[in-house]
């Protein structure tokens, strides 16, 4: 008996045996590739802190297990971890503080999905050049960090300024006990 490869149920038979097999090859696939997806997140989070904190590739982070999370770079310099909101989506970043517990080192910033030449420029070296030196406490309180905000890109802008005043002011009892 000769099968009629142009019938409906033919088609559907083989649409869904081709959608099942790319299905489990996609699954098996992208099951064996997560252990080195979390690996590479953990990567890009550590470069994201050692870079806030001008440390080399060889710097050594430690957890600060504590209320806040803390990370400390080569045991001197502190560094915080930031949440926000850009214009499209989350943004994050690392506020690494100098020893002395009130001046701004350096900073790093990333984002899922802000507007490329406008709110992405929050990666670039240019805008995260300005944070360095900035100072976040004045006797004994906090003060907020003034920077140069991304024409065309308020929203964006005005999410990391949250973040970072959000940040410094949750961590103002850890910097005054310092």
């Amino acid at each position: 008996m000769k099968r009629d490869i142009n019938s409906n149920g033919y088609i559907f038979l083989y649409a869904t045996v081709l959608v099942v097999v790319v299905a489990v090859l996609l699954t098996v696939t992208a099951l064996w590739l997560q252990p080195y997806q979390q690996r590479n997140k953990e990567n890009e989070k550590r470069m994201m802190i050692l870079s806030a904190a001008g440390a080399t590739d060889e710097g050594k982070i430690t957890y600060v297990d504590g209320e806040l999370p803390v990370y400390l770079v080569n045991d001197t310099v502190t560094v915080l971890p930031m949440q926000g909101n850009g214009l499209w989506g989350p943004i994050w970043g690392y506020l690494a503080i100098a020893p002395d517990g009130k001046t701004v080192l350096g900073v790093k910033f990333d984002h899922k999905s802000e507007t490329p030449g406008l709110g992405g420029e929050i990666t670039t070296e240019k805008f995260q050049s300005q944070f360095a030196g900035k100072q976040i406490l004045e006797d004994g309180k906090t003060k907020p960090v003034d920077f140069d905000a991304i024409s065309g890109a308020t929203k964006t802008s005005t999410g990391v300024k949250e973040m970072i005043d959000k940040t410094i002011q949750q961590y103002q009892p850890y910097f005054v006990k310092q």
